[in-house]
């Protein structure tokens, strides 16, 4: 079994494309300066794939005249909100082309790490939020820049579906086309239960999307990517809605939380069609795996049972969301890197580690005896979902390998504005 990682974005919603003014210090978005390294260092512990959200809840696609719109007047819409899917923006396409010359960097020798991208996540159907403050003092304070929405684009899923398909998908597909060692899977989305009426296990009929719509748009997308010749995948929160709707994918994927009762069972799928667990948890306190009680919780064993419930492949939640479910430390490398000793070793040049391929620490013990602390040399500071503003960034930090960096970009949050405009 392969080990994988959920990276899963640098600066979530806002990643490729144009961001809010102010929210980056330069015209780069802020992943460029360090994806190159950070993918160095994922290949040197044994990751071979990394999963990374797109347009996430759609803030950078669609922007301007072109947003979302709040319908006031909306009496029997769900959610209450307008999107016709635009052309993608040239800017985020050449943001997500050289995201694909990183990886293709990566892509070549004996131990590639390989993309999984994700098209969008459930959020981008969620009713929208206007992030952003309008920088006008001859305004009231709190007035919206409407121009900036997070959310609201269920329509995209819905009603223009194959538009959205035509616009974002098959550009993306055509970019990838040209560096397809670089690619595993596209996935099309990404806990599609959350806005789906018939789905989402509350089993209401409220959500943003019915259940036909949805499956229209992810039957559709998974047509589209076949034609592009790349393989399949949904991110399914839960392995029964896989059963449930009989959505098979060419890669059966589904997230593995298990708030300390569900067990991990067999995997039950073909295997022509292989099955992986498309996110688990690092933050083992938090949520813990019933079959590991009497044992460790440590990622190692995580891995080992995955593996020994005949799974292709597990990816690690996460190496820099800010979340309950993550806690990327020194001992989750540590754990990664010793399921992972057929992947040869290397130091942080590349250069091959001696013996075994396992790091020795300082005192010569093999990685599958080393205990880890909670700090490394380096610290990267970790946008979560869009959410941090630019003042509070500096609470916010994970543990990286190297020097700190000072280009992470701003972040200068307005007044949230509530859908209904109040």
């Amino acid at each position: 079994m392969d080990a994988g990682v959920n990276y899963p974005w640098f600066s979530y919603g806002w990643d490729f494309g144009p961001a809010p003014p102010g929210w980056r210090s330069g015209n780069d978005p802020a992943w460029v300066p360090h994806v190159g390294q950070h993918l160095q260092h994922l290949a040197a512990i044994g990751i071979s794939v990394v999963r990374w959200f797109i347009l996430g809840d759609g803030l950078t696609y669609g922007t301007g005249p072109d947003a979302p719109k709040l319908d006031r007047f909306a009496k029997c819409d769900k959610a209450g909100w307008r999107f016709g899917p635009p052309a993608l923006a040239r800017e985020f396409q050449e943001h997500f082309e050289a995201l694909l010359q990183s990886f293709a960097a990566r892509s070549t020798g004996p131990h590639p790490v390989r993309l999984l991208p994700v098209l969008a996540d459930y959020r981008f159907c969620e009713p929208g939020v206007w992030p952003v403050g309008r920088q006008d003092h001859a305004l009231r304070p709190g007035v919206a820049e409407e121009g900036w929405v997070k959310g609201g684009r269920a329509e995209a899923i819905t009603t223009n579906r194959r538009r959205f398909i035509e616009q974002v998908l098959r550009p993306l597909l055509r970019l990838s086309s040209g560096y397809r060692d670089a690619i595993y899977a596209w996935d099309v989305f990404n806990e599609p239960e959350w806005v789906t009426s018939g789905w989402h296990p509350d089993r209401r009929n409220d959500h943003p999307v019915n259940e036909s719509e949805m499956r229209a748009f992810l039957e559709a997308g998974m047509a589209a990517i076949r034609e592009a010749g790349f393989k399949s995948t949904i991110g399914f929160s839960m392995i029964e809605t896989i059963r449930q709707t009989g959505l098979y994918a060419d890669i059966n994927q589904f997230h593995h939380y298990t708030d300390g009762s569900r067990s991990l069972e067999r995997n039950p799928f073909d295997p022509r069609s292989p099955g992986i667990i498309g996110e688990f948890a690092t933050s083992t306190a938090e949520d813990t795996w019933p079959e590991l009680r009497q044992r460790s919780q440590r990622i190692l064993e995580r891995l080992k049972l995955a593996k020994s419930q005949g799974y292709a492949l597990a990816l690690a939640w996460s190496f820099r969301a800010a979340d309950r479910h993550t806690s990327w430390t020194l001992q989750a490398e540590n754990d990664i890197e010793c399921f992972t000793p057929e992947r040869p070793g290397s130091d942080d040049r590349g250069q091959q580690l001696p013996g075994d391929g396992q790091r020795p620490d300082g005192n010569g013990t093999r990685c599958s005896d080393r205990r880890a602390s909670t700090s490394m040399a380096r610290l990267l500071p970790v946008v979560h979902r869009g959410e941090i503003p630019a003042r509070s960034k500096t609470n916010y930090y994970i543990t990286m390998l190297g020097a700190p960096h000072d280009d992470v970009g701003q972040h200068q949050r307005g007044a949230q504005i509530n859908q209904s405009g109040a």
